[in-house]
């Protein structure tokens, strides 16, 4: 029984779906063809049968068989006569991969197709025994993306299985166009998110997550962040997707809100594989090479459990359960100078034409930079995922399906870090006396920073649908409902200092200095402190002061989204007209946001005591012998998170609640949002085939309507008063045309055409944000949400090209370009996009479109099978893909005319060599993310030279697969074997003096599948 079946939902939402059935490679136990008995029937039910009956799998568009029907094969056939018989009238042909696999192909259909008799019952017996080797994988997926109706990149579970990734996010990776992003700027961002050492969200063509639609199982998932419409996809492991289908073209049946792609993930249905019943088992475990540099043993394990089975005397009901725990550990080391410079104003110029310390060459600003304050630390946590799918198909009566599809996935990671910070205190410029003006700081505060990065998502989907059809005409109703949350829940932050001042500490000060602080080596600060400084941090436990008993901030974030639909659809026995769609969808989200903050009094002033530190109070407990092993030597506390969570319990107060204010109303309201999004959307759609042209027409009317409700704040410079709840409503409207063309000379290769409209919608913060107002020296700031944000709406053009070459390889080439107006971008909590010029003593701080944006890009992919390379009788192959990219837009006159979109790199590219040899197999993959630009003006100076660029990353993993039999097998994989920094961001794109570094080491795993 093949994968159609439990995929028809989401043809119904157009997801142009590969429809898969697996079974043993042999033929029949006997040795004999095997026995048909397929009546005339709907085409990919009948295209199941005959792939069941046959014992071997059949890769088809589902999508463009709907309303085809097959013949009645009936008999003792060979494989490849049985499915000719079958589509006889139907125009597509099956064309065999390998020795166990069919790839359904259109064929131009004569006006009268010439009939086609069924053989005798009696042939000569045909038994296949070959096995198909892991390295053709990449020709499967080749075969069903060329007969795809639109363009689409397919990425199948073995594809997944075969590389390094950890998260899905990563797995996207091997993606051409695709990059993976560790860091976003939502409830975790910067430094803190990338020392994590894991993908967390991924940008396409350009263009930044949240311009992405991520589906699972056709079902447009909720987005739980709570200033973006991107959704984290580190939480759903590779393992859990049979397919990830990306659109790369936009279509009709689709949800019009994304520019960048469409990504469906597809998990598995009750017939993969189709014995019934069957289990698989997959257990696993990894290690981390940078915890073990800390002493740490950071191990972690995975376990996965599926089981499926088909019940009823004709196998009509359907049962797919999936169950996935897994755990893991991490300590990994961060260079902070970002953070320091941000927080801190850790930066100047080391030498400067004038006594005000200014950029020695203002056309230059980011030459001369130095870093002045420096955070250096470790970051340690555990990552604890659970993931369940579930899946139900019925065939109720002969032309009636039912399917249930449910998943859920959820990431609890507790993380926590712990800095040696040098602050510096005042600066001059002094004149060297030949006129140029060089720095001094004058003094240095020594510090310990503890922070807590917690990060609770879950993300569930659930869907619905049946599928009728009756003659020409198939209608597919469906439900589907979605969940997603984001959780900060115990943010807590404590620090230490050398000159702690309160009512009881008050004699000690900060460590006298005169110079410049670092220098470079290979880019990286070197330290040039005095020994008084190294001795504070290497003792920090006992020597620097405890401040405050705590600060603790919980923000929570939850996005509800449901509806349902129908698509119907009548396909032409005859004529040009392949098929004609309609149909409507009819969806609303709900979601809440809260921020609350607690700050308590200085310890000293709580336990009216001087000189209490760490180790006295309980916090720390030992150190870590070194802070940023191979870089710097000096000895950090490891604190006691509970001692110090027990602490701030102990000390909390309802003076220490102070979200916004004073008044408790206030502090409990003021960075809380609720809102509500409905949306409804008819399309129309045809397809026309004449010859080798086929053409998909389509158009899509989307009305969005969105109501957000926020707290406004007073003016709180004189006398706090109660705030009110405000609310806005903002609306949408657009006609989204869509053209896809396709020619198909032959069944070997196809060349694409698409054009289409396009937009992604403002996130609910951008829109409704809170308002407040502040008045400092005689000049007001109102800072707020802009409900009438527009959209960014894109036209959008895609070419592109797939053929097979010879000796068994692939080829495809694309070329895009995207237009888009109203630009916009996350910019996390911040509202202050954009600001209207201060008009009668009122400043207006809001999110404002940007101008127009471009993205264009060429995209290349070739595989290619090498024969026995070394000569030791197995097969090599080599995958391959590379993009160029480039992306500029207009964001005003504060950030620049003429920017490179965020998360968009120049280049992109992966290389794997695959060796398979008997029960053996060895990948060996390269990954490169060239440089981008991850924030704009992290600074706030002057100009647009202050952009925080992320450098260019190289990535080398390693696997080695040992087969023990068809069922079980056995993993081992190395990533990073060249040790490299995962992430290194740094100010300015010529410049890094003021650098974030993480070094996350390297991981090996080792996992165990077995089927049985």
């Amino acid at each position: 029984m093949g994968c159609g079946g439990r995929h028809a939902f989401l043809r119904s939402v157009g997801g142009a779906v590969l429809a898969v059935s697996i079974l043993p490679a042999s033929v029949s136990a006997a040795g004999q063809a095997p026995l048909f008995d397929v009546p005339a029937q709907p085409l990919p039910s009948a295209l199941r049968a005959l792939a069941r009956q046959g014992r071997v799998q059949v890769l088809f568009p589902a999508e463009r068989l709907e309303g085809r029907r097959s013949r009645a094969v009936v008999g003792r056939l060979e494989t490849t006569r049985a499915f000719d018989l079958a589509l006889a009238d139907a125009g597509f042909a099956a064309r065999r991969v390998d020795s166990r696999t069919f790839v359904i192909v259109s064929r131009a259909q004569p006006s009268s197709p010439p009939p086609i008799e069924a053989p005798p019952a009696d042939l000569e017996p045909i038994q296949v025994v070959a096995r198909r080797a892991e390295i053709d994988e990449i020709s499967r997926r080749g075969a069903t993306d060329l007969d795809a109706p639109t363009s689409v990149r397919s990425l199948s579970r073995e594809d997944m299985e075969r590389g390094a990734a950890q998260n899905l996010s990563e797995a996207l990776g091997d993606l051409p166009g695709m990059t993976v992003i560790n860091t976003g700027r939502s409830f975790i961002g910067g430094i803190d998110s990338a020392s994590r050492g894991e993908g967390l969200y991924t940008a396409y063509r350009g263009l930044n997550a949240e311009y992405n639609l991520s589906m699972i199982n056709g079902v447009s998932v909720a987005q739980g962040l709570p200033y973006s419409r991107g959704v984290q996809l580190n939480l759903l492991p590779p393992d859990a997707f049979q397919t990830v289908v990306v659109h790369k073209t936009g279509r009709a049946d689709l949800d019009g809100d994304f520019i960048g792609a469409a990504l469906d993930f597809q998990t598995p249905g009750p017939t993969d594989p189709s014995q019934s019943p069957w289990t698989a088992m997959a257990v696993a475990g990894r290690i981390e090479t940078r915890s073990r540099d800390y002493g740490e043993a950071s191990l972690g394990e995975a376990v996965r459990i599926e089981h499926g089975r088909r019940l009823g005397a004709q196998g009509q009901f359907g049962l797919y359960l999936a169950a996935a725990h897994e755990d893991r550990s991490f300590v990994n080391s961060e260079l902070a100078g970002v953070m320091a410079a941000q927080n801190d104003r850790g930066w100047a110029y080391a030498v400067s034409g004038s006594a005000a310390g200014g950029a020695p060459d203002a056309d230059r600003p980011q030459e001369g930079l130095v870093q002045t304050s420096l955070n250096v630390g470790v970051s340690s946590g555990r990552s604890r995922l659970q993931n369940y799918a579930l899946a139900l198909d019925w065939r109720a009566a002969p032309g009636l399906d039912v399917r249930l599809n449910a998943t859920h996935a959820q990431a609890r990671t507790e993380q926590n870090s712990t800095f040696s910070q040098v602050v510096s205190g005042a600066q001059s410029w002094i004149d060297d006396g030949s006129g140029v003006y060089r720095l001094s700081v004058q003094d240095l505060s020594t510090r310990v920073w503890y922070e807590t990065n917690p990060d609770n998502v879950s993300l569930s989907t659930l869907s619905l649908t049946a599928d009728a059809v009756s003659d020409r005409w198939r209608l597919t109703p469906y439900l589907f409902a979605s969940l997603g949350e984001s959780g900060r829940p115990d943010h807590l932050e404590a620090s230490a200092w050398v000159n702690q001042k309160d009512g009881y500490n008050t004699a000690r000060t900060s460590r006298p200095f005169g110079g410049v602080t670092v220098t470079y080596r290979d880019g990286l600060p070197v330290p040039q402190w005095p020994q008084s400084v190294f001795d504070d941090l290497n003792h920090a436990g006992t020597v620097l002061l405890a401040r405050r008993a705590g600060q603790r901030t919980e923000q929570f974030s939850e996005q509800m989204r449901y509806g349902g639909g129908f698509g119907l659809t009548f396909t032409p026995k005859r004529g040009p007209w392949r098929s004609l769609r309609m149909g409507a969808k009819l969806g609303r989200s709900d979601r809440d946001l809260t921020d609350r903050n607690w700050t308590n009094a200085f310890f000293g002033d709580v336990y009216q005591t001087a000189g209490l530190t760490w180790e006295a109070l309980g916090i720390a407990k030992g150190t870590y012998a070194e802070v940023f092993p191979g870089l710097y030597d000096w000895s950090i506390p490891r604190v006691d998170h509970d001692r110090l969570e027990a602490l701030f319990e102990a000390n909390r107060t309802a003076a220490s609640f102070n979200t916004c204010g004073v008044l408790y109303v206030n502090n409990l309201n003021c960075n809380s949002q609720s809102g509500h999004e409905t949306v409804q959307a008819v399309y129309v759609m045809a397809t026309h085939a004449v010859g080798v042209w086929e053409t998909q027409f389509g158009l899509r009317q989307e009305r969005t309507r969105i109501a957000n409700r926020f707290w406004v704040m007073p003016d709180t410079s004189n006398v706090e008063t109660p705030g009110e709840w405000g609310a806005s409503r903002s609306g949408y409207d657009k006609l989204l045309p869509s053209l896809n063309l396709s020619y198909r000379p032959d069944d070997r290769s196809v060349w694409r055409a698409a054009a289409w409209r396009s937009y992604s919608r403002p996130a609910f913060m951008q829109l409704g944000g809170g308002v407040t107002t502040e008045t400092v020296d005689g000049v007001t700031t109102v800072t707020r949400g802009n409900p009438d944000l527009k959209s960014a709406d894109a036209w959008n053009l895609d070419l592109a090209h797939q053929t097979w070459l010879p000796g068994g390889g692939a080829l495809s080439l694309s070329a895009y370009a995207k237009r888009i107006d109203h630009y916009l971008y996350e910019s996390g909590s911040s509202l202050d996009v954009g600001v209207v010029p201060q008009e009668a003593a009122v400043t207006v701080v809001m999110p404002r479109n940007g101008g127009r944006g471009d993205t264009r890009g060429l995209e290349l992919e070739w595989s290619q099978p090498l024969g026995d390379l070394f000569d030791l009788g197995g097969q090599a192959s080599l995958d391959l893909n590379l993009s160029r990219q480039w992306s500029r837009v207009d964001l005003g006159e504060i950030l620049g005319r003429s920017q490179p979109m965020l998360n968009a790199p120049e280049w992109l590219g992966n290389a794997e060599l695959a060796y398979a040899q008997g029960r053996a197999a060895a990948y060996l993959s390269l990954n490169y993310t060239g440089a981008y630009l991850s924030a704009y003006d992290v600074l706030e100076a002057e100009g647009d030279w202050d952009n925080l660029w992320v450098r260019s990353l190289t990535r080398l993993d390693a696997r080695a697969r040992w087969r023990f039999d068809q069922q079980t097998r056995l993993d081992i994989i190395v990533t990073n074997l060249t040790g490299a920094y995962s992430y290194w961001a740094h100010v300015g794109r010529n410049s890094m003096a003021l650098s974030d570094v993480v070094d996350s080491g390297r991981r090996v795993a080792v996992s165990l599948r077995t089927i049985f």
